[in-house]
């Protein structure tokens, strides 16, 4: 999603490529899978851990809120399966030739759910509601750059912009609303206005039913211009007990789970054969962070051999059960165009990390097993969030694994508030945390000297890193911006501000009745107009 911003009866037999199904009917005809034609019908229930907060994409801060209201509100495009733009309600877009400018073409077939049409009056009128300081939208910052909004004609409208910069699509390809029901409302009021718990929809799902704190039913959207979804109903059954949750998915009460927990995959799978499990490429990296102002974390080879001394690949394993990567840099693969995949993670060595931190002058001079360096032992205290328990199972074995190259670890682990409030005033030696990466490639909060003050905790400075993001971040061509992030992403590898650990896997399981199931990093819910139920293709396909 963008920024506004989720069989079993019967034998199944493989040959040469193909499933076939058998009724147990002696002498019925063996269906091969490859042939089944979706038919429309069937439900799928979702299990999802807490309530949406609205469906108004201008003022919805919740995951799932926006996911769920992407089913029913469209926008100009939306990032595919390749993190690439394409159409929603409009058909094609051009840049000005000094992208000063953005002009949409929309598609003239679609309507609101009312039947009233989808114009380029609605798209004005939702940025000007959004850039309007009255309107009070926490999706504000995407207009920071939006000069004005013009209706060209009736499927025609520009955007104009104070200045060119790299990510005028992002920030102008959002949920539309609709100006028929919601210009009259005062835009103070619009964050309470009906419209937030019974939308219109643009898109293959509508709203049938909300009930607070128990489920949201969605319908096909009889109107949508793509064509009727193949099932009669999704429910999202609100369910705020992880173990309910997982409860429920074993015993068909729900039918899809989105952030199974690591550990519980492999249990699940021996269990329950109809679950079909989708690791899904996420966009949150750990890693353990250095306070580069202290003298025994300033040189990027004492940090490169700290890295060489942790062995990532086990990390990975033990605490994510293999669903997830060693990670080398802050932009996500899932990033493709900007991602480096050259670069090779360092290797777990500990001979080449002692040979390292010997060239720096630390030895265990003393022989009590301990490095040490002018008379001071190499010793440190990690930090990190008490109430994550993969970070404090992190901690734990870092602290094993670095006493194996003679660098004496204590942890600490804090309470959040607290543990947030020392990070910001730079009171760590190490900490192990994690971040979120956004789609926007902009590594400036946390990687780029000038955000010291910021989330660049660690008070890491390098020139050719601040001009290389600099550089990245004004580059309008998209192929000259990912050499320069590319680059980015190789000088920081080789400098190791941070111990990059690993990318953490969003893991979601789906009953395998279910068909044309395909989730994405962006969306784990891609293309649900296109799921169907097998089993009623089977069904059909037998009579």
């Amino acid at each position: 999603m963008k920024k506004w911003s989720l069989i079993t009866l019967f034998l199944t037999l493989s040959f040469a490529g193909y499933i076939f199904y058998s009724s147990g009917s002696k002498g019925s005809p063996r269906i091969e899978e490859e042939m089944l034609q979706p038919q429309y019908g069937g439900t799928l229930v979702v299990g999802i851990p807490r309530d949406v907060d609205t469906f108004n994409p201008l003022f919805s801060e919740s995951l799932f809120s926006q996911e769920i209201t992407h089913l029913m509100l469209l926008g100009l495009a939306d990032l595919d399966e390749h993190s690439e733009f394409s159409p929603e309600l409009a058909t094609s877009w051009e840049h000005s030739p000094d992208y000063r400018s953005l002009t949409y073409h929309l598609r003239r077939d679609a309507v609101w759910s009312d039947g009233v049409p989808i114009t380029a009056a609605d798209v004005k009128f939702t940025f000007d509601v959004l850039m309007d300081p009255e309107t009070g939208s926490p999706q504000r910052g995407l207009a920071d750059f939006i000069k004005r909004v013009t209706v060209v004609d009736s499927y025609t409208v520009r955007f104009e912009f104070t200045e060119p910069y790299p990510y005028e699509i992002f920030d102008t390809a959002g949920e539309l609303l609709p100006r028929h029901i919601l210009e009259n409302v005062d835009r103070k009021e619009l964050r309470t206005h009906p419209f937030g718990r019974n939308p219109l929809s643009s898109g293959p799902f509508k709203l049938n039913k909300w009930v607070n704190q128990q489920y949201i039913e969605l319908v096909p959207n009889e109107k949508y211009f793509g064509g009727r979804p193949y099932l009669d109903r999704v429910i999202f059954k609100i369910i705020s007990n992880p173990t309910t949750l997982l409860t429920q998915l074993q015993t068909g009460e729900i039918d899809m789970m989105i952030g199974v927990p690591p550990a519980e995959v492999k249990r699940l799978q021996a269990n329950n054969p109809h679950l079909k499990i989708y690791p899904v490429s996420g966009r949150v990296y750990y890693y353990l962070g250095y306070n580069e102002a202290l003298p025994q974390f300033a040189s990027a080879t004492v940090r490169k051999a700290i890295t060489m001394a942790i062995d990532r690949e086990k990390l990975v394993d033990a605490l994510l059960y293999g669903f997830g990567k060693v990670c080398v840099g802050p932009i996500p693969p899932m990033l493709s165009w900007a991602y480096n995949d050259t670069i090779t993670p360092f290797p777990y060595d500990l001979a080449a990390a002692r040979k390292l931190l010997e060239s720096e002058g630390w030895s265990d001079t003393d022989g009590d097993g301990w490095l040490d360096k002018d008379g001071k032992p190499f010793e440190f205290t990690i930090k990190t969030d008490a109430s994550n328990q993969v970070k404090s199972d992190l901690a734990v074995i870092v602290q094993e694994q670095l006493k194996k190259i003679g660098i004496k670890v204590d942890i600490q682990l804090i309470e959040w508030t607290t543990y947030l409030k020392q990070l910001k005033e730079r009171d760590f030696e190490a900490h192990i945390g994690g971040w979120s990466t956004s789609l926007y490639v902009d590594p400036t909060p946390v990687f780029h000297s000038s955000a010291v003050n910021l989330f660049n905790y660690g008070n890491y400075s390098n020139p050719e890193v601040d001009r290389l993001i600099e550089l990245g971040r004004e580059e309008l061509n998209r192929e000259k911006a990912a050499r320069i992030w590319k680059q980015f992403q190789q000088v920081v590898h080789e400098d190791q501000p941070y111990t990059f650990l690993f990318w953490i896997d969003r893991i979601v399981a789906v009953h395998d009745r279910f068909e044309n199931v395909h989730p994405i990093p962006l969306s784990t819910l891609y293309e649900l107009e296109k799921w169907y139920d097998k089993n009623l293709a089977i069904q059909y396909a037998e009579q």
